[in-house]
């Protein structure tokens, strides 16, 4: 009895113990609670979907539609082009910066006006100076995003004023902030806190604007730490809208609110939704920038090493990056005649997670090649086999010039008799 009640305690004891023990499971966050009725956060690298509430339905963006703007203008012009201002800009609904007629500022400046104080006089400026009407800019806007992979955004002007037929979802409107941020111009312009805009054709004329994204203003009650850019608006129809973007650890995230009905709920809500996909996901690392990926033949006898054109990482929820697999496929394409340089892109390559198709890719050679045609002078001069070609052709082109002369004397003696 006295044995068998040592070994019940030390089999206690070693169950108490093996209880206490921390397990390392994490749990999911609970999804944030947020004011907004449509909304997506997404990963900037993969540009998957983290959280989403209503993120492919469409609302009225307001003026987040200037991320577009500035995305076309900024594919169109040079930040140093000038612009003058015309009268039918200076009276325009919603929020303008103050331009005057025959005021001559930059590009630069007018995206400054645009994205840091909401100008509708700027967008309108910009619209006209880049296609010179506002139809034709929205059409341009339009083409950017089915670019961009927007599946129901359809814009009919620049600023956001409302339209019916002025639309986008939450996770269109992502995607337009996703390229944005690619572009350091852009950038630059976004994150600025303040600035003077000065008339170069008068410059005792100055306006002074203030960055309305209090999420980067380290002195707003609003600050956070991690933002990174973004664009506010709000009209009538369309209530409040924000789209933002934030860094930590090196990781991007971009979210995206679409009618709110309290503009300083949203920096909070908008923190809350970063902090859940910064919390909950590991970013694992695909591939790296310059990575030979796959190999591919050129020919039977040349092989080139395939490099992807960018780091590439993928979003998992913590405790899962063990599921996690990956591919990619080389799309075929007949190279044997092409000649390409080392570092130049030469193919596509269609990147699988889970099986599941991601994006597609440019893949760079690692070598370079130069292609010789059969014809060509240098092909030519570098086969082994020329020297027995060109003897056989003066031995042909002999043996055909002395049968044609006898085949003449002959005919000659023939004709005399």
């Amino acid at each position: 009895m006295e044995i068998f009640m040592k070994r019940y305690f030390k089999f206690l004891s070693m169950l108490l113990l093996f209880l206490c023990i921390p397990l390392t499971v994490h749990a999911e966050t609970a999804k944030p609670e947020i004011n907004a009725q449509g909304c997506a956060l997404i990963d900037a690298s993969s540009g998957t979907i983290l959280y989403g509430k209503n993120e492919d339905c469409t609302f009225e963006p307001a003026s987040t539609t200037k991320v577009m703007t500035a995305l076309v203008v900024l594919d169109k012009c040079k930040l140093t082009d000038e612009v003058t201002i015309q009268e039918n800009f200076t009276s325009v609904d919603g929020t303008a910066i103050g331009l005057l007629k025959g005021d001559v500022v930059t590009v630069h400046d007018l995206l400054l006006g645009l994205l840091m104080e909401s100008g509708n006089d700027c967008a309108n400026e910009l619209a006209y100076h880049v296609s010179g009407s506002i139809d034709s800019f929205a059409q341009l806007m339009n083409e950017k995003a089915k670019e961009l992979g927007a599946t129901a955004t359809s814009f009919r002007n620049p600023s956001g004023l409302p339209d019916p037929e002025h639309l986008t979802t939450p996770h269109d409107l992502a995607l337009f902030l996703r390229e944005a941020i690619k572009n350091q111009d852009f950038l630059d312009i976004a994150q600025t806190p303040y600035a003077t805009i000065t008339m170069i054709n008068n410059p005792e004329r100055t306006i002074i604007i203030n960055n309305k994204n209090y999420m980067i203003n380290k002195n707003s009650k609003y600050y956070y730490q991690y933002a990174l850019c973004g664009k506010n608006g709000y009209t009538t129809k369309a209530n409040h809208t924000y789209v933002s973007s934030a860094e930590k650890d090196g990781h991007i995230l971009i979210a995206s609110f679409l009618n709110a009905m309290d503009k300083n709920q949203n920096f909070f809500d908008m923190q809350s939704v970063f902090n859940y996909g910064f919390d909950n996901y590991s970013f694992v690392k695909l591939y790296d920038k310059g990575q030979e990926v796959a190999q591919y033949d050129v020919t039977k006898n040349l092989t080139v090493p395939l490099l992807i054109n960018k780091t590439l990482e993928y979003p998992v929820l913590k405790g899962d990056e063990s599921t996690l697999s990956f591919d990619i496929k080389v799309n075929d394409e007949d190279l044997s005649k092409k000649s390409f340089n080392k570092d130049e892109n030469i193919l596509t390559g269609t990147i699988y997670v889970n099986d599941k198709k991601l994006e597609t890719v440019d893949l760079a050679s690692g070598v370079s090649r130069t292609y010789e045609s059969p014809l060509s002078a240098e092909a030519f001069s570098n086969n082994p086999k020329i020297p027995i070609y060109i003897a056989v052709s003066i031995a042909g082109i002999a043996i055909i010039v002395g049968l044609g002369i006898f085949i003449k004397k002959k005919l000659s003696i023939n004709g005399k008799h």
